[in-house]
């Protein structure tokens, strides 16, 4: 194997291993501030908003600040964010857009050259922040009616991508565009509003109420967010889901699913108690999810049987010969120990299916993503299989002890 795969091989793993780190410090850290922030309230000797956290065996007391000494450096989570978004969108230009072909492009979709749907993916990025920021800033909503907006544009995002791109690349690109608001409201909307709040400290300035509102509200939008981002960024182990029919769908309802949970939880932080409906709202959303990405069952083999002859060479099926030459045709292109698709190195998930004895260990994994899903082969890589192989393969594995 060449020295630069071995390097690109390495340089995905480390990316991975900082892009999750740095997500888990991130999304962390802002949710407990924010159970701190709406947990405060007043103590009867000190009337000033506060909480009291148990951490490690000691205990902390947390107040807004109203003063802050001129070199007194404050403390917050900026550059875990910036190195989450930065990791996330290396990872999308190693893998997803050096193989469009295998991640992006549909043909019955769009069939574009690989240029152009890199093109497009990365291009969302931006632009999805700015008309996000025109509707934050000249929508003229606010609060829940604004929370109610981003909601409906995550949605209409969701069910464009999917009408676009391959559902996994949909799917991964929707969580891409989501982490770059949150990671943008960061950098443009709460750390600028967080150096002018620093700089009233200082000086003994009152702060400015719209900028402190302002900068709240961006940082409630990215508490929605979170949840739906880490979702989809998973979403690639998930081809029932990405690779479904109704793929768009499922994407809308699982956006609102994320939203009502961490509404639930936020107004837990708030103390106003448990409202199950939000959670059953989320029970009910996601499954009806699970519902619409439910692979359609294949016909029993008698109902494709139009003659005699479809009959018995039902009965004298040749098994694992007939598998391995349908997984040969559609599948060892990538999956192989020396790959022929371009810009392959190793076979994906490390499933080599030249060889009989691994391709039995694997017929589960088969049967999930090439048999009740579409997701392999992927549609811009090589023809997908139709209801005969399907039906082999289905008969191969159920044969296998």
């Amino acid at each position: 194997m060449p020295l630069i795969f071995l390097l690109l091989d390495d340089a995905a793993t480390l990316l991975r291993w900082l892009h999750v780190v740095a997500a888990m410090v991130w999304v962390g850290s802002a949710f407990a501030l924010a159970r701190l922030d709406l947990g405060m309230r007043p103590r009867e000797s000190d009337p000033r908003p506060q909480s009291l956290l148990l951490h490690a065996g000691a205990g902390f007391r947390f107040s807004r600040a109203e003063q802050a000494d001129a070199e007194e450096p404050p403390l917050n989570f900026k550059w875990e964010a910036y190195a989450t978004w930065a990791s996330g969108f290396a990872l999308i230009c190693l893998i997803f857009c050096a193989s469009p072909r295998l991640y992006l492009i549909d043909p019955q979709l769009w069939d574009a050259p690989g240029w152009a749907a890199n093109a497009l993916a990365l291009a969302l990025l931006p632009l999805a922040w700015l008309a996000y920021d025109v509707l934050c800033k000249r929508s003229g909503l606010r609060g829940d009616n604004l929370l109610a907006a981003l909601l409906v544009f995550a949605a209409a995002l969701a069910l464009a991508l999917t009408c676009v791109f391959a559902g996994r690349g949909a799917w991964m690109l929707l969580g891409a565009i989501l982490a770059t608001l949150m990671a943008a409201n960061i950098a443009h909307a709460i750390v600028p509003a967080q150096r002018r709040r620093l700089l009233s400290l200082r000086e003994g300035r009152a702060a400015d109420p719209a900028d402190a509102q302002f900068a709240a509200s961006r940082a409630l939008h990215n508490q929605y967010l979170a949840l739906p981002v880490v979702f989809f960024m998973l979403s690639g182990h998930a081809p029932l889901l990405f690779a479904g029919a109704h793929n768009g769908g499922a994407a809308m309802l699982f956006l609102a699913a994320g939203f009502a949970i961490r509404r639930f939880f936020l107004q837990r932080a708030r103390r106003l108690g448990s409202d199950w409906r939000l959670a059953g709202a989320a029970a009910g959303l996601i499954g009806l999810a699970l519902i619409l990405s439910a692979p359609r069952a294949l016909p029993e083999d008698h109902a494709a049987v139009e003659s005699a002859g479809q009959a018995i060479a039902l009965v004298l099926h040749s098994g694992p010969a007939e598998a391995q030459t349908i997984i040969e045709r559609h599948c060892v292109l990538c999956h192989a120990a020396r790959p022929e698709f371009e810009g392959l190195f190793r076979a994906p998930a490390g499933l080599d299916l030249q060889d009989l004895g691994k391709l039995e260990r694997f017929r589960a994994t088969i049967l999930r993503v090439s048999v009740y899903s579409n997701a392999m082969p992927p549609p811009g890589a090589a023809a997908p299989l139709d209801l005969n192989e399907k039906q082999a393969l289905l008969r191969w594995a159920q044969a296998v002890r």
